[in-house]
């Protein structure tokens, strides 16, 4: 299946090219980019972890979310202006990246014209 494919659609125009009716009864996403259901918890264990104060260990990185965003090494001068919100000017390509020091994610951010701006700002 391609991205954008609908599957109660699929089923449909199935049931109507074979000249009948047809529904689907019980859909079930396996995957999601690159994330599947074999790491996944309930929604019952993730409230156990919630009320023994362990959630950290139930949740992924934030870069495993965003691996698909170039990251874009930073100083900790240019990390605290990104974290105050500030502008700064960076020699990098166009588009979007993760400005990261070291290994710690400190914002998505925008390139554009020579200057970096903050889309999302993270407190980690």
């Amino acid at each position: 299946m391609s991205k954008g494919t609908y599957i109660r659609s699929l089923a449909r125009d199935i049931a109507h090219d074979l000249g009948t009716v047809g529904h689907v009864t019980m859909l079930r996403r396996t995957r999601a980019g690159p994330f599947t259901l074999a790491p996944a918890i309930t929604l019952d264990k993730l409230a156990e972890f919630a009320m023994g104060q362990a959630l950290e260990q139930a949740l992924l990185p934030l870069t495993s979310a965003l691996d698909d965003i170039p990251a874009l090494p930073v100083t900790p001068d240019q990390a605290s202006a990104l974290r105050q919100g500030r502008m700064i000017g960076i020699a990098a390509e166009p588009g979007f990246v993760m400005a990261m020091l070291d290994a710690v994610p400190v914002a998505l951010a925008e390139v554009s014209e020579g200057r970096l701006r903050v889309v999302r700002g993270f407190n980690l």
